[in-house]
């Protein structure tokens, strides 16, 4: 670093004021993500449940009845402009 470069303040963005107050835990835990434990394999189940449909609905049914949209719109400026 050269001189005139501080080292970045962890309790505030460059520049600014220090925050307030420092970061407290929520009330009756330490804070730390490890005590939260593993989450459910149910919900990763039903993650990847949702996750599936919602790409089949894009991709399978959305996607062709835009792309049908497009092409219809697209003659439909063709025969206008054939019929000028």
């Amino acid at each position: 670093m050269s001189e005139g470069e501080r080292p970045p303040n962890p309790y505030g963005s460059p520049g600014e004021p220090p925050l307030r107050r420092r970061f407290r835990p929520p009330p009756g835990g330490r804070g730390d993500l490890r005590e939260k434990g593993w989450v459910p394999l149910h919900h990763f189940v039903f993650w990847w449940f949702l996750l599936l449909v919602s790409d089949v609905l894009f991709y399978v049914v959305l996607t062709p009845i835009w792309l049908g949209l497009r092409a219809a719109a697209w003659a439909a400026e063709l025969r206008s402009r054939a019929t000028r």
